[in-house]
């Protein structure tokens, strides 16, 4: 459960498109330009582009200082610090399945909070892997992990497979919305050592025949009718930790379109693995065949976090950073050159438990919207981020381009807009930081910098 103390911010999804693009963040010439022009105002382009372009090298290199050393050199430029003490820490779940990899396995976390995870999988029906499962083949789940271990690295995982308790799809799974598991029989058990990254599991009799009633069913139904029959009815397997599960594992559930994985130059993910025993003499055994995956996901939860540490810290899949800069009037009359949104990551939490292995967060992303969502991360997961920036790796810092939502927000016609900060990308992983919040120094402090010309 989460703590009920923290703000939530809903609303109506956005009446306007979203005017903001990522292609478009490195130029501060291109539509902010016209906001310009708009109110009289006009830039000496050619007089100040190499002066932009050493400021921006030197803004990544020295983030408490933006603007400082071209303020020495330069008398007519200046910059102005505005710290971010207007914030919401959002509260909401995003989605769990059909993503690149699927989490499973357990792990309690003094920072973060106690997690569990388990696999969903379903093989596909699809005639075009295999004709007719009979009643003497056998089934296999062969496993691909990727090389990322959350918890202790070093330790081996244990899981058992059970039978999903309910129908589920994919497309629809969430954070912290747990589909129960049918313990009554176990399909298989396997172990993981920390090394390794692929595992076979011979799969449960009884399940095979289960599942072969689906694929062998009335040949007179179109392929969508046996599709539409077998997701309403089959609830397939549940790849559940064992209690002494110490790490979490994440299975590759999706092409990455640039990973080969064995001698083939295929890439591998996980896929159920097929073989028949019922053989012709004359027939070559071809080894097994591949059935892909129907669907696919995690039942995931995470239990009451620490707040050892304060709120000010952010999930990847869980916790949205909201801003809603109150920009000074007179920075109207300015000409703005450059405008930087610094946040400041603290590896003091994660410094206090050095045994734990984490992914690491090196990315966050910016999402502006004129109206507050009413599924927040529904709209981040399906909407390109309007900026982005990675950490700098010397000042454990993100220095993020925001001029464009600065020339906005000052020179033009639409309503105060806010800024949705969230981390990495949504892809199954877990990732998790804390960032220096407004209470703590001023060259730790979340603020936008913003460089202008004085006239």
């Amino acid at each position: 459960m989460y703590r009920k103390n923290l703000p939530i911010t809903t609303g109506r999804f956005p009446a306007k498109t979203n005017r903001f693009n990522c292609s478009q963040n490195n130029s501060i010439f291109s539509e902010g330009t016209q906001f310009y022009a708009n109110k009289g105002r006009r830039f000496s382009i050619a007089a100040f582009l190499l002066l932009i372009t050493a400021f921006l090298s030197t803004a990544c290199e020295t983030p408490g200082s933006v603007g400082d050393d071209i303020v020495e050199d330069e008398e007519d430029v200046a910059s102005e610090t505005i710290y971010l003490n207007d914030y919401n820490i959002i509260q909401e779940n995003s989605f769990s399945g059909r993503l690149t990899y699927t989490a499973v396995g357990s792990h309690d976390d003094p920072v973060y909070g106690a997690m569990n995870s388990v696999a969903l999988l379903k093989p596909s029906i699809s005639i075009s892997d295999v004709d007719t499962i009979r009643e003497d083949d056998s089934m296999s789940l062969r496993l691909i992990f990727n090389g990322t271990i959350y918890g202790d690295s070093l330790a081996s995982s244990s899981y058992e497979i059970y039978e999903a308790g309910k129908i589920w799809r994919g497309a629809s799974l969430r954070i912290n919305n747990e589909i129960p598991v049918d313990m009554a029989g176990k399909v298989a058990d396997f172990q993981v050592p920390a090394s390794q990254d692929t595992v076979v599991v011979e799969l449960d009799q009884a399940w095979i025949d289960k599942y072969a009633g689906f694929y062998n069913s009335d040949p007179d139904l179109s392929s969508a009718e046996r599709d539409s029959v077998y997701i309403q009815n089959f609830p397939g397997l549940a790849i559940v930790p064992s209690e002494n599960n110490q790490n979490i594992r994440f299975l590759k559930t999706q092409t990455l379109g640039d990973d080969t994985d064995n001698e083939d130059g295929e890439e591998l993910i996980t896929s159920f693995l097929f073989e028949s025993n019922t053989q012709e003499d004359d027939e070559e055994n071809t080894g097994p065949e591949i059935i892909s995956l129907r669907d696919w996901g995690a039942s995931f939860t995470r239990e009451e976090v620490s707040d050892d540490f304060g709120n000010f810290y952010l999930h990847n899949s869980e916790r949205v950073l909201k801003f809603q800069p109150n920009l000074p009037e007179d920075l109207g009359s300015k000409n703005i050159v450059n405008a930087q949104l610094i946040l400041s990551k603290n590896t003091d939490p994660q410094k206090s438990t050095p045994s734990v292995a984490r992914p690491n967060t090196n990315f966050i992303r910016a999402h502006v919207f004129e109206e507050d969502p009413f599924d927040v991360m529904a709209e981040i997961f399906t909407t390109q981020p309007s900026f982005a920036a990675s950490l700098n790796d010397t000042s454990d810092a993100f220095l993020m381009d925001v001029t464009q939502f600065v020339l906005n927000d000052l020179y033009g016609n639409a309503n105060k807009q806010s800024i949705y900060i969230t981390i990495q990308s949504v892809n199954g992983l877990i990732y998790s930081t804390y960032l220096y919040d407004p209470n703590s120094d001023d060259i730790r402090k979340p603020r936008i910098v913003i460089t202008y010309v004085e006239e």
